[in-house]
Formats: C-alpha cells, structure tokens, sequence
C-alpha cells in the first residue's frame, strides 16, 4: 500500500528529515493542524519551501465566520502561485463540491476527495455526479464523520462506509486510500486496520506519524508461497501472444482467469518492493 503523510503547515521542515524514509506522497495541512488564525502566514512560508510544490495540500473551504458558506479566496491564492495537488475537505454536497472544482478549472490538478460529512457521502452513492474525471484520489476522514455521526471510531462501525467509498474509487478509476489512524501505542490494532484495508482492496493509506509508516512500509502483505505462484503465473502468461484474450489456464492446480492477473501482478509489485 502507499502512503500518504499528512505534515502540519507548522512543520513542514520535517519534510526534509522524512524524506528519506520512502513515503509515496506529502500532505501539508493547513486545516485541522493548524490555528485558523496562522494559515496566512503559513501560505508565506509553504510558499517558500523547496519542496512544497512537490505535496498536496490540505486547504480549508469554508468561511470561518460563517462556517456553512465557502470561502475558496487561499485555496485561490495556492492555484495562482502554480500549486497543482490539493485535498479537499469538509464538503458538506455534492452541490459544493461542483463549485470548489469549478475553481480548479486547470486539467493538470491532482485533487483527492476527502469525504467528512454524511450529506456528500450520502449524494455521492445516490446522485450522478458528473464530474468524477477532476478527482484523482478519494479517501474517508474517519473522525470528522463519526464526529458528525455521534458514534465510536472503530472498524466495525466503518464497514459499510470504507466499502462504499472504495466501490466509488472503483467506480471512477481513481485511487483509493483508506482512514487514518490516531492509534500511537497499539501495534497490533494498527497493524489489524492496515490488514484490512488491503484486503479490502484500497491502494493506499492516511499517514500522520513516522512510527505509522514504518509499520506499513515493514508490512508483508503476501506470504513467499503466494509470490513464488504469481511469478510462475507471470512466466506462462508473458509468453502467450495475446494475455488479454486466453482460455483460463490451470497451474499448480489452480485455474487461473483473466480477472486473477490484476491480483498477479500486485502481489509481485508489493513483494519485490519490500
């Protein structure tokens, strides 16, 4: 699984120091990490840094006098400045969400829907929304919704919801990273949540501390017998002239069909990352 680290505005020195530690993408929050009152100032600073360009961000939409009403003038003020990857947050419709893109007018963004509230969750199952193509990302912030809903954030209470937004990522051909995790001292719950997002079938995960990825990054999600199958499935399939169109063959005792090679070569992919 990849990893995407959220990084304070007030830190963003520690990208530096995190640099080396094989993390797949950078977010710079400037919403919850931050005082409302420092963005600002911030702006001058991400503004600033080497590598900022490089990092999502992570930038609030709404008005903080009147906190139901979009107020889009910094996440405007990052456009101009060439800024090209954002995570949306806090969209409370589909309805906002079409105005917040029609701000990111430039086909060239990489933007990463971050589903917090229970209305666009809600629209984005039952409503056809038509401009998905803008999205390259969708992930769930877990705590703002269960915030919202009144509930205990645990996994249990989560199926359905993490199911959905996967089906939707699905659905549109984006990537699909799943919660994240406010667990510090229990490995083991934390090691649970990432087995069952992979198994789930997300392509990647929410980061916030060091210690977080390199539990993921250390993570063996196939066991040896698994890739040693999938290179042999890989060492017949490459020599067929045509692997997209093949009667289903049988190896090891196991038939293997078309559909099978996607989970081939992901297994492959992760087993020689590590």
């Amino acid at each position: 699984m990849e990893s995407f680290f959220f990084v304070p505005a007030s830190k963003i020195n520690k990208i530096l120091e995190f640099r080396g530690l094989e993390i797949s993408e950078f977010i710079i929050d400037l919403e919850d990490a931050i005082k409302a009152s420092q963005r600002n100032a911030f702006f001058l600073e991400i503004d600033n840094f080497e590598h900022s360009r490089d990092c999502y961000l992570r930038v609030p939409l709404h008005s903080l006098v009147k906190p139901m009403e979009l107020d889009l003038s910094l996440i405007k003020s990052f456009i101009n400045k060439g800024f090209n990857k954002y995570v949306l947050p806090k969209i409370n419709s589909v309805t906002e969400l079409e105005l917040v893109l029609k701000v990111l007018y430039n086909d060239f963004l990489d933007v990463i829907l971050l589903v917090e509230t229970p209305m666009l969750y809600l629209e984005l199952l039952t409503m056809t929304f038509k401009n998905s193509k803008k999205l390259t990302g969708i992930g769930l912030g877990s705590h703002d919704f269960m915030s919202i809903i009144g509930g205990k954030h645990q996994l249990e209470n989560l199926e359905l919801i993490r199911q959905n937004i996967l089906y939707l990522a699905r659905a549109w051909d984006i990537t699909a990273i799943d919660i994240a995790s406010m667990e510090m001292n229990n490995d083991d719950d934390f090691k649970k949540e990432i087995v069952d997002g992979h198994d789930k079938g997300y392509d990647a995960k929410f980061i916030i501390h060091p210690k977080q990825h390199k539990i993921l990054n250390s993570f063996q999600f196939y066991t040896e017998e698994e890739y040693l199958f999938a290179l042999r499935v890989n060492k017949v399939v490459s020599k067929l002239e045509n692997n997209k169109e093949f009667n289903p063959i049988i190896i090891d005792g196991k038939i293997i069909e078309q559909p099978h090679l996607n989970r081939i070569q992901k297994i492959i992919k992760n087993y020689k990352k590590l």
